[in-house]
């Protein structure tokens, strides 16, 4: 038996020698850790009960560390509860069946991180999931068995900021000097979380059906972690059927680069819902987003550079059938002031086939005469959209600017915009718990929309993001805590 031990602690000796990662802390929420449960593969030993590899457990169930893999980046055994604490450096799969808790910022710095259909990751305070400019995300759900990225914490006990959220960093092009600059949400310095490059067609990777739950925290004041964070990737990227629920900060902040997003949900963020700047020039169609009367700034919050508002590229995304619903409470009531849409600091972009409705203060504000002078120009442009019931007024738009002399509304209603002043007639969109955000029979937002252009669906004649078929069904949901 002595000398059994003394042969296991002689190989471990050598391994780490070699170069091979340490598994002793990665220990899982069930007790135990990966020098127990995994085999070792180098002497048909699995070092936990005797056995000697007859029993089937002699480093072929890639939990063996032949793969690179050692349990501490999360790759273990399916079933398991598995704590990921180290960073990931090399292609690495978690396994349908498991949860994995991250027990730290958790930085993906090389090869991809592939996660299959079905698979929870647990956030615990303080973390994130980082994945860098050198490697990749494949995390590709299925509406039946989507990936959800959610608290540590037990049910009835979740809530905003319970951890940091989901980070994805590419190279492409950012309107900043140098082209490239560290993200928001961690302390400055450190290689890991620059961004910003000059290839737009960069491939941060996948991210398909997929929830993000109680996720964001702030550092410090102006430096958070959203929901999820998209600084840099561009137009090789996918992020499609995602959902970002209940975060302590922005749902979903594009922090320039050229990804486009498709079929997003953003439920009652703490802050804004969709964020950008730094030159984002993305494309987004069929997203909806729903504030609640406790939180919530804007509906969109867009920037294109605070330091130089004509700075390149300027931030000019193009937007197909969203849909917009503020929390209807009365004017001056809700937590913070809410409105549909900011736009501000030289943002250009273009918004089409909107449904905007119920939001307590403002349907839209434009601040700022670099962005006044876009919208009147037509470069910053919100046409072809049905507006009902923004700030207690359904015969008005209601808008403001801090520019002197600029009418808003006047230049969002002029002729020829195709705005309207319509009751989209959506099925239950405020409800917090169930919502339907689909419109009911005969409702004026079925049809009459403009055709989107090559490159969207352009079938979605329609106004929102919703037509007759609920592409949320089946993998979105609403818990509370």
């Amino acid at each position: 038996m002595k000398y059994r031990v003394f042969l296991i602690q002689s190989l471990l000796t050598l391994a780490a020698s070699l170069g091979c990662s340490d598994s002793s802390n990665a220990v899982s929420t069930d007790g135990t850790d990966s020098a127990t449960d995994a085999t070792d593969g180098t002497d048909g030993t699995d070092g936990a009960d005797g056995t000697d590899g007859t029993d089937g457990t002699d480093g072929t169930d890639a939990a063996d560390g032949t793969d690179g893999t050692d349990g501490t980046d999360g790759t273990d055994g399916a079933g398991k509860t598995v704590a990921v604490s180290d960073a990931i450096t090399a292609d690495t799969t978690w396994t349908t069946g498991n949860t994995y808790v991250l027990e730290s910022h958790v930085f993906v710095e090389g090869g991809t991180l592939t996660i299959e259909p079905g698979v929870t990751v647990k956030g615990k305070a303080g973390t994130s999931l980082v994945v860098t400019t050198s490697a990749r995300l494949e995390a590709v759900g299925t509406a039946e068995a989507p990936i959800v990225f959610t608290s540590n914490e037990p049910l009835g006990q979740r809530g905003p900021g319970d951890w940091g959220g989901v980070v994805l960093l590419g190279s492409a092009p950012l309107n900043v000097e140098g082209g490239s600059e560290s993200i928001e949400g961690f302390p400055a310095g450190g290689d890991r979380t620059v961004y910003g490059g000059n290839d737009p067609a960069h491939d941060c990777g996948t991210l398909k059906y997929a929830r993000i739950e109680f996720a964001g925290f702030e550092l410090e004041k102006d430096n958070e972690l959203n929901a999820l964070t998209v600084g840099g990737c561009g137009t090789g990227t996918e992020i499609d059927f995602v959902q970002v629920h209940l975060g302590a900060d922005d749902g979903v902040e594009m922090f320039g680069g050229t990804a486009n997003l498709r079929h997003i949900v953003i439920s009652q963020p703490d802050d804004d819902g969709l964020d950008w700047d730094l030159g984002w020039t993305g494309t987004v169609q069929f997203l909806v987003l729903q504030q609640n009367g406790l939180v919530g700034d804007n509906g969109i919050e867009a920037d294109s550079n605070k330091n130089d508002n004509d700075a390149t590229p300027r931030a000019a995304p193009t937007l197909w059938n969203t849909t917009w619903i503020g929390s209807n409470a009365a004017p001056g009531t809700a937590g913070k002031t809410q409105s549909a849409f900011l736009f501000r600091r030289g943002t250009a972009g273009t918004i089409k086939n909107a449904v905007v409705a119920h939001f307590t203060d403002f349907a839209i504000q434009v601040n700022d005469a670099s962005s006044t002078d876009l919208l009147a120009s037509g470069e910053l442009a919100i046409q072809s959209s049905l507006w009902w019931d923004n700030g207690d007024k359904t015969d008005a738009v209601v808008a403001q600017s801090d520019v002197d002399g600029v009418d808003v509304a006047a230049l969002v209603a002029a002729a020829g915009s195709g705005n309207e002043l319509l009751d989209p007639q959506l099925t239950n969109a405020l409800d917090l718990d169930a919502p339907n955000f689909l419109p009911k029979a005969g409702s004026p937002a079925l049809q009459g929309g403009e055709t989107p252009p090559v490159g969207f669906d352009t079938t979605a004649t329609y106004y929102g993001a919703f037509g007759t078929d609920d592409w949320t069904a089946g993998w979105a949901a609403y818990p509370a805590d």
